[in-house]
């Protein structure tokens, strides 16, 4: 398969699971299918800004979910799932965005002759006028038109499993509590470390370290030593009982801060036209280098990663077998 065909391929298959996740979660859209599992809302914002580039109607959709519902959102979680400019610079400007887009602001600022060059086009395929463009992403260095809310979002439903997290932020608050309990009450496991659990947090250790302690205080997890080792494990059965559901009706767990990290960094790497250029050998050598970069997170996702073992310029069908490995195991 060609890099061309394996990039549209990957990106369709990907905005479609964007938008799919996000029909659930309340942006205007029809939801083709009802996920079991609890969905990551920063996790997921993170990579929706990335794969929403080539598609500005579900960026523009996402824009307005996030104007209707940041108090469900956590911006410090947000912050801390970035790991990179790329990262950083789309989820400011899209929280600069929702500020502006409630006092009016972003129609009456001009961006001054002070602000940073924009650092390229936000759409690939939609080009943007400099001297029209978007305030708020021009600020942090994107091109993108002049966005208004669309108006057409919901609150997301609380019974639907993916919506899981935002429940638990109703009940216990936005922080490292809800997402500690989200992670216990999901994990199909007897017990885990706070390590485990940070994994998935998105919160500082010792943030972490504190809400478990104050959960276990609280009577409501219990912490038991193993060796040298701290554990922590909830009785999924009373916590059900609490939230109306049996044991099996609760929502699984899925480690979406490293897949869709290993996702979206595969998508960028695609996206990189300078690699259409490239001698077939040295594609299949640079598509190595990033599958021992992405691979790691993708098994900790629990992604098959096909055992390939060709040399040279043959590797690039074993790449091509782990994008579809990777891009399957999203949705």
């Amino acid at each position: 398969m060609q890099i061309s065909d394996l990039r549209r391929t990957a990106r369709d298959r990907l905005v479609d699971f964007a938008w799919d996740e996000w029909a659930q979660m309340g942006v205007s859209a029809a939801a083709r299918r009802v996920d079991r599992s609890a969905q990551d809302p920063e996790a997921l914002l993170l990579f929706t800004f990335e794969v929403a580039r080539e598609d500005p109607r579900l960026f523009g959709e996402v824009l307005d979910w996030l104007a209707l519902n940041e108090r469900l959102v956590s911006v410090q979680r947000l912050r801390n799932l970035c790991r990179d400019d790329a990262d950083r610079t789309l989820a400011e400007a899209a929280l600069s965005w929702v500020v502006h887009s409630k006092d009016g602001s972003q129609r009456r600022r001009r961006p001054a002759k002070s602000e940073p060059s924009p650092a390229g086009q936000l759409f690939r395929d939609v080009k943007a006028d400099p001297r029209r463009a978007d305030a708020a992403f021009r600020t942090h260095g994107w091109l993108m038109p002049l966005a208004v809310r669309s108006g057409k979002s919901q609150v997301p439903n609380l019974q639907a499993p993916i919506n899981f997290a935002f429940r638990l932020r109703q009940f216990l608050g936005v922080g490292a509590r809800a997402e500690a309990t989200r992670f216990l009450l999901t994990v199909h496991a007897p017990s885990v470390t706070a390590q485990v659990v940070t994994e998935s947090a998105g919160y500082a250790k010792r943030n972490v370290h504190e809400a478990l302690a104050a959960l276990h205080w609280a009577g409501v997890i219990d912490a038991v030593t193993v060796g040298n080792e701290q554990r922590y494990r909830i009785d999924r059965e009373r916590w059900g009982t609490l939230l109306g559901l049996p044991v099996d009706g609760l929502p699984t767990e899925r480690a979406w801060p490293q897949l869709l990290h290993a996702l979206r960094v595969l998508v960028r790497w695609l996206e990189d036209e300078k690699k259409d250029r490239l001698s077939p050998y040295m594609l299949a050598s640079e598509a190595r280098t990033l599958a021992e970069e992405i691979g790691p997170e993708l098994r900790y996702a629990g992604v098959r990663i096909p055992q390939g073992g060709r040399l040279g310029a043959e590797y690039w069908q074993d790449f091509v077998d782990l994008v579809e490995a990777a891009v399957t195991s999203a949705g």
